[in-house]
């Protein structure tokens, strides 16, 4: 899991979540609010998706939650 702020300076949290037939999505979930949001994540597994989320710069958090969309 990481914390990061958006554009507008508001935190998020990115946590990996595995589903179903080897996918993972990154759950975005905005702090002080109940907003949640979801993202397909290429990776081969769940560790290769942890290091890769840790990876990423900033700006590439940000573009992933700009492409996330609603939890439902």
């Amino acid at each position: 899991m990481r914390s990061f702020d958006d554009a507008q300076g508001h935190r998020w949290q990115a946590a990996l979540l595995e589903a179903s037939y080897g996918a993972f999505l990154v759950i975005f979930s905005r702090a002080g609010g109940d907003e949640v949001l979801k993202s397909e994540f290429e990776a081969t597994s769940l560790l290769e998706a942890e290091q890769l989320l840790a990876q990423m710069d900033e700006a590439g958090v940000r573009a992933a939650l700009a492409a996330a969309v609603p939890w439902s």
